[in-house]
């Protein structure tokens, strides 16, 4: 591959311009974007009103308001068009940025980026409940000194005004422990006041991805110069990490900043120091867990004597004993940690493709077709016939009548109602159908001995306790567990160098997304952007940014979750990660991976032989 040509100083003031231009157009779409993204059914107040009155101050009813006034569709078209064009300027600064070695272009990449994000930062809406989560775990420990980590709470934490606006039932924490430290200093801080520390958290976010840009710089400056301005453009500059950052503070850009720490580290020659950094990046989220692994491995597989891969390896295990025994104590983890059980839970598919699997699983081994799309956290409950009326097919007064409803039966509600009608079984006629909402008066504690019938008691029970959903949940997890495992075997096997651990880290987070992942929410992508930064040509890199641009159809298609377009919500992974996935291997085993991803076996990236 021909090196780049490297831009020069008259060069890049030329550019300045249209990037100047170009970081102008961005700014003003953000500033836009929060009358959009009022719209999208998952949008939050922000409560950064209470802070800054001068911000639009935006409540809960106006938000459902503005939902109810809009449409489906009329919202799609205006979220695509905003972000369109934040694409759009996103891509033409990746290519203005491509071998720009200045230091003018550089730093106004740096603080243009950082603009954008303080202006999310005041932003009057998110677009997810996350930072209260992280408010309830914090409190736990800093104002109720807690265990954020327990399945049960006090009493005293469920009137907690942040559990109250979580808006849903509490599960303890499955993040790591230096994220619930950091979340108890921050809730300390921010008090009583909501603004406050929903304002905290996003500052934190933005501040690791500014953190985290300056170590892309740093690094790229070290092993491929050419690339060091355009791999903070592909990091900092990206609308999904500015949106999920500084707009709704997910702490994955924590994560991320401390996963390039121990990169950084590595480069100045920190290998211990560099493992203790992805230590604490898999301590705020245990994700890049298996980045600790492969980086260990990498370390020792180089040609040093046997002395010294005992050494690092004493040192390391050391460091990071003493970092986790310190972080689980001060974190008051008393229990076992939620999340390995969350991530083999049957409840745990939502927005990946393997939620389709799983429900096609589930009818293969003999589930009907609407059972299997009652949600899985749902219960059913009994209720007893106050007046005589008829069981339905449908929810409907013209659909086949499957019998007569008795005053004073007991019926089961085996799914989430539906207006004007509950669909139920009936135990004396033994069949599943719909009822009128004129029966329903009095619900009952228990089924009065109707669930010793097998059939009925499988009913009774929540989806999670089906034999059907055990079995299909267990497939699903063994299989993508062992695919995983085999890759990450080719992955240690491929990585003998620095290099190559770069290049296989960004498969591996790639990797994670396919396999592990059954709940996918967009900003999990940030983990993949970080890492691809610091090879902006290679596949891993180019396939995230293609994934950063389609995942953001989740926030559209979670609208059509009810209604005569329900069938948009239940395919929602297609376009968001199944299509953008199949189009680019398409392209690569086409015989053009250099058109789709930019991508060349022999690229001159000015990496040193061994960093």
């Amino acid at each position: 591959m021909i090196p780049p040509v490297l831009k020069t100083s008259s060069d890049c003031r030329s550019r300045l311009v249209p990037a100047t231009l170009c970081a102008c157009a961005t700014l003003l779409i953000y500033l836009l974007l929060p009358g959009v993204l009022e719209q999208i059914t998952s949008s939050q107040p922000s409560h950064v009103s209470e802070v800054f009155s001068w911000v639009k101050p935006v409540s809960r009813p106006l938000l459902n308001a503005r939902q109810d006034q809009s449409t489906n569709l009329r919202t799609a078209v205006q979220f695509f068009s905003c972000f369109a064009v934040l694409f759009a300027a996103y891509l033409f600064m990746l290519r203005l940025a491509k071998a720009d070695r200045s230091v003018q272009m550089r730093r106004f990449v740096f603080w243009a980026g950082a603009v954008i994000l303080a202006v999310n930062i005041l932003a009057p809406v998110m677009l997810s409940t996350d930072i209260f989560a992280y408010s309830i775990y914090g409190r736990l420990v800093s104002i109720y000194h807690g265990d954020a980590y327990a399945s049960v709470i006090p009493d005293s934490v469920a009137s907690d005004p942040y559990l109250i606006l979580f808006g849903r039932g509490y599960v303890g924490s499955v993040y790591g422990p230096l994220w619930t430290l950091i979340s108890a200093g921050l809730t300390r801080l921010g008090g009583e006041g909501v603004g406050v520390v929903v304002l905290l958290f996003r500052a934190v976010s933005a501040a690791a991805v500014l953190a985290g840009s300056g170590l892309i710089c740093a690094i790229l400056r070290r092993i491929s110069p050419a690339y060091a301005t355009q791999g903070v453009v592909l990091f900092l500059w990206n609308p999904l990490v500015v949106l999920e950052t500084a707009m709704s503070g997910h702490n994955d850009s924590m994560m991320a900043a401390l996963l390039l720490l121990g990169i950084w580290l590595h480069v100045k020659g920190h290998k211990t120091g560099a493992v203790t950094a992805f230590l604490l990046s898999a301590l705020v989220k245990f994700v890049t867990g298996p980045l600790v692994l492969l980086y260990l491995w990498m370390v020792i597989r180089r040609p040093i004597s046997w002395s010294e891969r005992s050494w690092f390896l004493a040192r390391s295990f050391f460091c990071m004993t003493a970092v986790t025994a310190t972080l689980l104590f001060m974190a008051h983890v008393k229990g076992e940690l939620p999340a390995a059980h969350f991530a083999g839970s049957p409840e745990f598919y939502t927005n990946n493709f393997h939620e389709l699997i799983f429900k096609g699983l589930r009818r293969l081994l003999g589930e009907d077709a609407e059972s299997v799309k009652v949600p899985l956290e749902f219960q059913g409950w009994w209720f007893t016939a106050v007046q005589s009326g008829e069981l339905y097919s449908g929810p409907e007064k013209t659909a086949p009548v499957l019998g007569p409803v008795g005053k004073g039966r007991k019926l089961l509600v085996i799914a989430p109602y539906v207006p004007d009608w509950f669909p139920v079984f009936d135990p004396v006629l033994h069949r599943k159908g719909f009822v009128s909402e004129d029966l329903m008066d009095v619900v009952d504690d228990d089924s009065g001995g109707l669930d010793n019938d097998p059939v009925i008691a499988q009913l009774d029970d929540p989806p999670p306790k089906w034999p059907t959903v055990i079995k299909a949940n267990l497939w699903i997890r063994r299989g993508c567990c062992m695919l995983f495992a085999l890759f990450g075997l080719l992955a240690a096997w491929r990585t003998t160098n620095f290099e190559q651990f770069l290049a296989w880290s960004g498969a591996v987070m790639l990797a994670l997304y396919f396999l592990i992942m059954t709940q996918f929410w967009p900003w999990y992508v940030i983990w993949a952007l970080a890492i691809g930064a610091l090879n902006p040509d290679k596949l891993p890199a180019k396939f995230a940014l293609l994934l950063s641009g389609t995942v953001l159809t989740l926030y559209v298609t979670i609208g059509y979750a009810l209604g005569d377009y329900d069938w948009v919500f239940a395919l929602r992974s297609i376009p968001a990660i199944v299509l953008p996935a199949a189009i680019f291997l398409a392209g690569i085993f086409a015989g053009r991976p250099r058109s789709v991803a930019g991508f060349s076996k022999n690229r001159a990236c000015g990496f040193q032989a061994e960093v």
